[in-house]
């Protein structure tokens, strides 16, 4: 006699036991994607199950905000991704707020999450919507600004040239008949090397200049505070302009440098030097031999007749 009519019952009952020990899924998985138009997206959500919520471009971790607090637990903040369950069935929806990386996003997304007895959403991908009323008018308001923004730097550009040109440098007296003064100062340096030091002087301004570099496997390095310093009197006179050739000297870079200050009052022959301590470091640069009115000679006469 064949086994096969005995195990049919054994068959049916493994099943029935095995079915009877899974329980049944009450609520059937989504994937889906949804545009960012500036209004809330319904996700919704359910205890023991995580949502993730994908995002095109990169979220601020620190903005993400929940409203009311204490029913929906994030498991996971990633740098385009966020991960989350509800403690137990909501009873109210919760708000989720956050913000993109990019400053210059012009929308926030914003979900509305909510239990559902029949779905929930697993995976959300959140993408703009190029077409969004909402986002064309967010994004001519920013082009809007942008241009502002760049009209107002031109002005600025436009006023700072015209107040350092030749001309305005005559008329505002800076510059007199004896034109610039130049003349050379020793350059000394700590973990940078410093060459070619100058100093220029004109009626109501001095400039230092310097040509710097930052050797291999130096950090890089940045100008902080400079002071012009009077050897005998111990005065010092803080720097109008820091000016570096780049923002910063990277290892193995090269790069002028140069300082402005208030001319002091006339004093003829005292020395100066120029001290300039490093933004983020111990490294500073000290440019001596620095003179603001030479002495007159024995015997020299003005230049009146």
């Amino acid at each position: 006699m064949s086994p096969l009519p005995r195990l049919v019952p054994a068959l049916l009952s493994l099943v029935a036991w095995t079915a009877a020990a899974e329980p049944p899924s009450e609520r059937a998985l989504r994937a889906r994607r949804a545009a960012l138009t500036g209004a809330p997206i319904d996700v919704r959500v359910a205890p023991g199950i995580p949502t993730t919520l994908n995002f095109v471009a990169d979220i601020d971790p620190r903005s993400v905000e929940l409203a009311p607090q204490g029913h929906i637990q994030v498991l996971s903040v990633a740098a385009r991704a966020i991960t989350l369950t509800p403690v137990a069935a909501l009873g109210t929806t919760v708000a989720l707020r956050l913000r993109f990386a990019e400053a210059c996003s012009a929308l926030e997304p914003e979900f509305s999450l909510r239990t559902d007895a029949v779905e929930v959403d697993a995976q959300v991908t959140v993408y703009r919507d190029a077409r969004a009323p909402d986002l064309l008018l967010a994004q001519m308001a920013e082009l809007e600004a942008r241009a502002t923004a760049c009209e107002g730097e031109m002005t600025a550009l436009r006023e700072r040239g015209a107040a350092t040109g030749p001309a305005f440098l005559v008329v505002s007296g800076q510059l007199d008949a004896q034109g610039v003064q130049v003349a050379g100062a020793d350059c000394t340096a700590v973990g940078l090397v410093c060459e070619d030091g100058k100093r220029l002087v004109a009626n109501k301004w001095v400039v230092v200049s310097a040509w710097l570099q930052n050797p291999p496997g130096q950090p890089m390095w940045k100008p902080g505070g400079a002071w012009l310093v009077s050897e005998s009197r111990r005065e010092r006179i803080p720097a109008r302009v820091v000016a570096l050739e780049s923002k910063a000297l990277t290892p193995e870079s090269a790069g002028m440098f140069a300082v402005e200050f208030a001319r002091p009052p006339r004093r003829p022959g005292e020395l100066y030097r120029v001290e300039v301590q490093e933004a983020e470091g111990s490294r500073h640069l000290s440019i001596r031999g620095v003179k603001v009115d030479e002495a007159k000679e024995p015997g020299e006469k003005g230049h009146g007749p």
